[in-house]
């Protein structure tokens, strides 16, 4: 469904140095993208990695300066017009985009006719039911909760039924119980669509995302189902231990420990078993936990960004 090749983009920088009034700063380097349709994709990445230049560049807000992008068979280039019609986007700072002296419903008309929707009642109607703004419609913006200009930005950027949907930070600043609305209308009611998730929150991007790719400084550094990047890019596990003579370990390789708590780390776990329970029996120890741990994908990630 969207295919991005060698993708560049930079930007000029004002800079307070002699001689010199900008910089070029690289905002996307060879960037290589291939996401298939009704696939959540998860783009992860620290402030300024490259994330949103990314998503203006898919709703043809902005132009690269080299490579080639492709939704749906469509050049974001060549056909921008077309493009339009197929995405919707939530971007980031979004619910300044509000008109907060309209209502809820009033918005939803406003935007409908600047996007040429013809007839919109029915489809304004289905929009306000499936985010629960029913009761809030005809109320000022201005009145809104933060949950509820979440959702009804959400609401704008559907109200044209794009076949893609891209999400630049859709959950920041809200409470709990609207995350998990949003979250269960874009999982369970949105099955149909094409979705590219940006966040800095991993936790979220885990939760949501069928792929996921790793990007910093313009680069995407690694990329893969959750299961499949803790599989390639650990090669170890913990063992994490609670005991009541932590010194009497210290002999061990990869080991860390702070009062009585300990990490080992061990890629033959049936070993490094055997040798702590040979510990413990020698020298009377007393265990009051052990368990072993599986990677995160917050440890690989910030592993990979740090080694980047």
């Amino acid at each position: 469904m969207i295919i991005a090749e060698n993708v560049k983009k930079t930007f000029k920088k004002r800079v307070l140095k002699k001689n010199k009034k900008y910089e070029q700063i690289s905002a996307l380097e060879n960037l290589n993208l291939n996401i298939k349709k009704g696939e959540i994709f998860g783009l992860i990445g620290p402030n300024g990695a490259g994330k949103t230049t990314t998503l203006k560049i898919l709703s043809t807000l902005i132009i690269p300066d080299e490579g080639k992008i492709t939704i749906d068979g469509y050049d974001v280039v060549k056909d921008p017009d077309i493009i339009k019609k197929k995405v919707g986007l939530l971007a980031g700072e979004f619910t300044r985009s509000l008109y907060w002296r309209l209502s809820g419903r009033e918005n939803l008309r406003f935007f409908a006719k600047i996007r040429e929707i013809w007839k919109p009642e029915k489809r304004i109607d289905e929009l306000v039911n499936l985010f629960s703004l029913k009761e809030n419609e005809n109320e000022l913006v201005m009145k809104y909760s933060t949950g509820n200009k979440h959702k009804l930005a959400l609401a704008l950027g559907l109200l044209h039924d794009p076949q893609i949907l891209f999400l630049d930070e859709p959950l920041t600043g809200i409470d709990p119980v609207t995350a998990y609305e949003i979250k269960d209308i874009i999982r369970n009611r949105l099955k149909d669509k094409t979705v590219i998730w940006a966040s800095h929150n991993l936790f979220e991007i885990e939760e949501m995302c069928d792929r996921i790719a790793l990007i910093n400084n313009g680069k995407i550094i690694l990329q893969g189902t959750p299961d499949i990047l803790k599989k390639d890019y650990w090669d170890h596990t913990k063992i994490l231990i609670s005991v009541d003579k932590a010194k009497a370990f210290e002999g061990f390789k990869n080991l860390s420990f702070k009062e009585n708590k300990i990490e080992i780390k061990t890629r033959n776990v049936k070993e490094t078993l055997s040798e702590i329970m040979d510990i413990i029996k020698n020298n009377d120890i007393e265990i009051y936990d052990i368990k072993t741990v599986k990677p995160s994908l917050e440890e690989i990630f910030m592993e990979k960004i740090k080694n980047a």
